[in-house]
């Protein structure tokens, strides 16, 4: 009985050791037609979890790639926009030059007033741009809402924020997508320094105001400088501050005016009697340059003070030319930063393929040793099996 036992349990566990070397051939020939050491997770649970991570990795930088797709497409447009808009600055500042020209009657002065129209007209229509989802590109974080609107008097107003939208492109980069319109069109940098010059000027006088800086941050008062004839072929002015005289000097074009933390440049030929009104600001509304133009047209090209306004409003203009110049190189900025991020991209990628090759590819060398030597110890397993179940006490009797 003990004996019938033992042989039984020799047979089975003969039996259960061909059955495990048929499932390595089995799983070798899987391996070579996939390609792929790894068929199963039980087959190294570590490489597999290292396997998931990489795929979710994978699929991150997948999502990544797609945002910079979308990144670009939307800096693109936007760069032609605001090259578009620095064209339309350029071209305002050489129409209001020409309006300028003394040789100009009234009626050419009007003539270029019309092409100031359109341009204005052109660059509020191409503020209020929308993209290929309908989004409007100059309204900040404000998408849905039309940006700018002109009112019946000329006045532009901005119902967006000052905000910019961000796409994330990699695990700590966000890139911005927009410039606000607020930014770019009613935030140049004024010309002149702090102040915007009103000007009352005498008949043929070329008086202009070059420059004019407080250091004084807090002080917010108007100023006002007044020119008069000292009889020895030089000027004398008066210096008032909100309608107070603070100061009364002999001008010196060289020193200019200074008066605290007040500084001020004069150019051009002073008449007795000019005046220039000094109002505090720091940054010039490109709009408002726009309608100041068109309702300086009725002017007669004799009147030295119309023709000082359109010389600061010149300035203006190149001022927004030069404004919208840096944002389009802050643009193209951004899309050099989009350049090198696909790079880095491209190198992680090949180097999570490179990580999940050594994981998962199979070595095709080994492979076929591992086949041969299983299949050789399954013939070797398969023909000792064959003798022993056969080997029994009637073959010697």
């Amino acid at each position: 009985m003990v004996g019938r036992i033992s042989s039984f349990h020799n047979y089975q566990s003969v039996q259960n050791d061909l059955r495990r070397q048929e499932a390595k051939i089995v799983h070798n020939q899987a391996q070579l037609a996939s390609g792929k050491k790894l068929l199963n997770a039980s087959d190294d649970p570590l490489a597999t979890h290292y396997i998931q991570n990489l795929g979710q990795q994978s699929e991150q930088l997948r999502q990544y790639m797609d945002a910079i797709v979308l990144t670009r497409n939307r800096l693109e447009h936007h760069e032609v926009l605001v090259a578009n808009s620095e064209e339309y600055a350029d071209q305002a500042k050489r129409t209001v030059m020409e309006m300028i020209n003394g040789s100009h009657s009234k009626e050419d002065r009007i003539a270029k007033t019309r092409e100031m129209q359109e341009i204005f007209s052109n660059l509020l229509n191409l503020a209020n741009s929308q993209d290929e989802s309908g989004n409007y590109i100059f309204a900040g974080t404000k998408p849905k809402n039309q940006p700018f609107f002109r009112d019946n008097e000329g006045n532009v107003t901005y119902s967006g924020d000052d905000y910019q939208r961000k796409m994330k492109i990699s695990n700590q980069l966000e890139m911005p997508l927009n410039d606000p319109g607020s930014k770019l069109y009613m935030e140049v940098d004024n010309p002149f320094g702090n102040y915007k010059p009103n000007y009352q000027l005498q008949a043929a006088s070329e008086l202009l105001l070059e420059r004019a800086v407080n250091l004084d941050s807090t002080d917010d008062a108007q100023y006002q400088i007044t020119f008069v004839d000292m009889g020895t072929g030089k000027f004398g002015y008066q210096l008032d501050k909100d309608g107070s005289a603070v100061l009364t000097e002999e001008f010196d074009p060289k020193e200019g005016i200074k008066y605290e933390g007040l500084t001020i440049q004069i150019r051009g030929q002073i008449t007795a009697g000019d005046s220039i009104t000094l109002e505090p600001q720091d940054t010039v509304n490109i709009f408002d340059s726009f309608k100041q133009v068109i309702e300086l047209s009725d002017a007669s090209v004799s009147d030295a003070s119309a023709t000082a306004e359109l010389h600061r409003l010149t300035k203006e203009f190149n001022a927004a030319f030069i404004h919208l110049g840096k944002a389009r190189t802050d643009v193209g900025a951004r899309l050099n930063t989009l350049d090198i991020q696909t790079d880095l991209h491209e190198d992680f990628k090949l180097t999570l393929a490179k990580s999940k090759s050594a994981f998962e590819d199979l070595d095709y060398s080994q492979a076929v040793i591992d086949f041969n030597e299983n299949s050789l110890a399954l013939e070797a397993s398969q023909k000792a099996f064959g003798k022993t179940k056969d080997l029994t006490l009637f073959n010697y009797i």
